[in-house]
């Protein structure tokens, strides 16, 4: 189909819904994905195709006018590809391809408003999205060859495969295939296929946006419980693999949807379904090998001149979830219910802080936290959202920085070895190359932005996949909010746009450039670049701003949202926070920003970014202080317990020889009184003998 974009003088041929595998349905469902055998006739790709199946009626999906969830269609028969290839690649050929895979939680993918690759095509690149199974049909796993797992991330490998082997009749490079990841499945999925044997050579470059396999809330399965736990939900827990797969296969969507969404927990997981480390399976058949993280740390089978670009938006916890909506309407104590009940034993169990030092880490949290805000329910959900920002998304991001960007080292640690002998050739190829990979590091921040649900963040910053619409351009951002992009909405467009087209084009986001040139992030210069309307020598990265931005838009949080105070009334003033298109746009500070020099902007890309600092200060929390303050509380409790104990003895030794000198007196009074009885009993004798005696005398002298 072809398209003329309002952004473009060229028109964008589109190829919706192109089959790469066989649909995953009856003996294939739980089964590694089989590749489509094509088509004889013409294929009539004009129309997206369903998604896989998902839990209905979560926060990652829209809601109507009346806050009513909307359904959408899905099927089982759900892998697609959607291509948008320029009128000019196909003319001549040797365009850079940009794979995107997206998805929430491991169980979610947007469905209504779904990644567009109109404006980006516009700019000279063949984007391709790739459809894959999540949730329970894509990570349910048995640890065997019968439903093995990890199927996922095996259909993305096969789009992978489809695209290495027929991008070229499109126009594309085969030689310059980004892949890009957004969201908490989205990047960590990329991270994996970056150290998976079996996806090595299908991509050059990495583009890992708001998501890491460092989060604590995208680990890697160490084991197939949760997977036996739904088998047990749906009563096929079988002795033999093959009569399990034979049940599960049985099964409708409904009960297997219902079955995973007693593991979700409705976003409240403490572990959740994902990839496994599949070492049950032959070598040649294993995609993860060992941990992520660990093969990451250890440098193992990571190409080591692949550029990356990675970051996350300023307010990532600001994409509201619905029932924090729902409880902050109901009562603050409601909200303070679910905080202490839910969110942060959650939080806690996931950052493993184990023992009886669990109730100081919970109090601590709590006074830095909540203890000392006001007592509203909008203030505790902006304190939720700042927990939840640091917890899944800013302090995984941090540690992802440690690993990628410390230098190699010669290492004996047991995942080197694990995976020592299961790519000889490939490590050789890597000791060849002398390139070192280059690691682009972003912050993106819009205050009062909208997110993929068309929802506007009212909190500060820019909220979790707010990041995505200004990236696709103003198609999709139309699309989503059903308006135009502002002035200063269309100046962050084209510069995030800019910078990562240059990206996937040849690997640097600033080609060619000396002044503003983006620096890449190392252990010498942790350069994170603000992508924002103001300048890169803003340098405090607007985190005041945040908390400002929330506070004036108190009011519209407590109207619009939470809905306690009721007024009618409009503004009829546009630089007003009560207009959502055009929310505190600020005109004569980014004006003034627009001055600064060209020397300003160089000495700031020439230091560490303080953004790091804010990161590291967040991680000294996190990662050091409330780890020892748990093992000072569990040393300390343990003492008690030692001297517990030892009092305890002490006391046990005092009563074992209270009652042995009790003892002791107890038989030296019952030998003194049965000496007594010995006497008493001699003289009672003597006495009798004596009777005796006189009575037999007195006898004799009568006769």
């Amino acid at each position: 189909m072809k398209v003329f974009p309002e952004t473009s003088r060229i028109p964008i041929y589109t190829y919706l819904g192109i089959p790469y595998a066989k649909p995953p349905i009856n003996e294939l469902r739980f089964a590694p994905p089989v590749p489509s055998p094509g088509w004889n006739r013409t294929l009539y790709a004009r129309d997206f195709k369903p998604i896989c199946p998902q839990i209905e009626n979560s926060s990652y999906e829209d809601l109507g006018s009346e806050n009513q969830f909307r359904s959408r269609e899905t099927s089982e028969d759900c892998l697609y590809l959607n291509i948008w290839i320029p009128e000019t690649a196909i003319r001549y050929g040797g365009f850079p391809v940009l794979v995107m895979i997206t998805g929430e939680e491991m169980g979610f993918d947007w469905n209504a408003n779904r990644a567009s690759g109109l404006d980006l095509a516009a700019d000279g690149i063949i984007v391709v999205t790739v459809q894959y199974r999540t949730n329970v049909f894509g990570w349910l796993s048995l640890g065997q060859k019968y439903a093995p797992g990890n199927l996922g991330l095996l259909d993305q490998q096969l789009a992978l495969i489809w695209i290495k082997d027929n991008i070229q009749k499109f126009g594309g490079d085969t030689n310059r295939l980004t892949l890009l990841g957004h969201g908490t499945t989205g990047g960590p999925n990329v991270m994996t296929h970056m150290v998976s044997p079996r996806a090595r050579g299908l991509f050059a470059r990495a583009i890992i946006m708001s998501g890491t396999i460092f989060s604590p809330y995208s680990e890697i399965n160490a084991d197939s419980k949760l997977s036996q736990e739904i088998v047990r939900i749906l009563a096929c827990n079988y002795d033999i693999g093959r009569n399990v797969l034979k049940c599960l296969q049985q099964k409708s969507i409904h009960d297997l949807l219902r079955a995973y969404e007693y593991i979700y927990r409705n976003g409240n997981y403490t572990a959740n379904l994902g990839p496994i480390i599949d070492s049950y399976q032959p070598p040649e058949k294993r995609y993860i090998i060992d941990d992520p993280r660990s093969l990451f740390q250890a440098k193992a089978l990571v190409m080591e001149d692949m550029p990356i670009l990675f970051g996350i938006t300023s307010n990532e916890g600001g994409f509201l979830y619905s029932k924090w909506i729902e409880l902050a309407r109901q009562s603050i104590d409601s909200l303070k219910k679910y905080i202490n009940d839910t969110l942060l034993p959650n939080i806690i169990e996931r950052y493993d802080f184990q023992g009886i030092g669990q109730d100081q880490i919970r109090e601590t949290i709590n006074w830095r936290y909540f203890d000392q805000i006001p007592q509203t329910t909008a203030h505790h959900i902006h304190a939720i959202i700042k927990i939840i920002s640091e917890t899944r998304y800013e302090i995984p991001f941090y540690r992802t920085l440690k690993a990628l960007s410390s230098r190699n080292k010669s290492t004996t640690s047991e995942s080197t070895t694990n995976v020592e002998g299961v790519l000889t050739n490939a490590d050789d190829n890597a000791e060849k190359r002398t390139n070192v990979s280059k690691l682009y590091v972003y912050l993106f921040h819009h205050p009062n932005s909208m997110d993929m649900r068309g929802k506007i963040n009212f909190f500060g910053g820019a909220s979790h996949s707010s990041d995505l619409p200004f990236l696709m351009g103003p198609s999709l951002y139309r699309e989503i909010g059903r308006r135009r992009l502002s002035m200063v909405e269309d100046k962050l467009c084209k510069k995030i746009r800019s910078l990562f087209t240059e990206f996937i084009k040849g690997g640097n986001p600033t080609p060619g450039r000396q002044f503003d040139s983006w620096k890449p992030y190392s252990d010498e210069l942790k350069h994170i670049k603000l992508i924002s309307t103001k300048p890169d020598s803003f340098q405090r990265n607007d985190h005041s701003s945040m908390e400002n931005t929330f506070e004036d838009n108190l009011q519209e949080i407590e109207e619009k949202l939470i809905g306690s105070i009721d007024v009618q009334e409009t503004s009829t003033n546009v630089n007003t926070s009560k207009n959502p298109y055009n929310l505190n746009p600020n005109i004569q500070a980014d004006q003034e920003n627009a001055r600064t020099s060209k020397n300003a902007v160089f000495l700031a890309s020439a230091r560490d970014s303080e953004y790091f600092y804010y990161l590291r200060k967040m991680d000294s929390f996190w990662g050091q202080f409330l780890p020892k303050l748990s093992q000072i509380m569990n040393e300390t409790n343990q003492e008690k317990l030692r001297n517990r104990r030892i009092d305890l003895t002490l006391e046990e030794e005092q009563d074992l020889f209270r009652e042995t000198a009790a003892a002791s007196k107890y038989k030296h009074a019952f030998f003194s009184m049965l000496t007594l009885v010995c006497m008493l009993l001699a003289v009672l004798c003597m006495c009798v003998y004596i009777l005796k005696k006189n009575t037999n005398t007195k006898l004799s002298s009568i006769l």
